[in-house]
């Protein structure tokens, strides 16, 4: 996965995201809006032959958009994690 920043301005960031699609793209919106400090997050897949989602967030007041990326990539890190978790355990007790 390769991360480019396409626009950056006071409390905004867009950037595109190499390799990943509608999936990936709607998981960090949605982690995106889950966080307080975030004004407005939204992804669009420009093309659909070429999976380059532009995810774009919007914060408020003097929030940093970077800063709020890092956190809801975190968050999808540690659901991710807590899921394999439970499915492996869910798994074992079932055999």
């Amino acid at each position: 996965m390769n991360v480019k920043v396409v626009k950056r301005a006071k409390g905004l960031l867009k950037v595109e995201i190499e390799g990943e699609g509608h999936t990936f793209g709607h998981l960090l919106q949605e982690s995106l809006l889950e966080d307080k400090n975030v004004d407005w997050a939204g992804y669009d897949l420009p093309h659909p032959l070429f999976p380059q989602p532009i995810v774009t967030v919007r914060m408020k007041g003097e929030a940093i958009p970077e800063k709020a990326l890092e956190r809801a990539s975190k968050k999808i890190r540690q659901d991710t994690e807590e899921f394999i978790e439970k499915f492996s355990s869910s798994i074992k007790n079932e055999t």
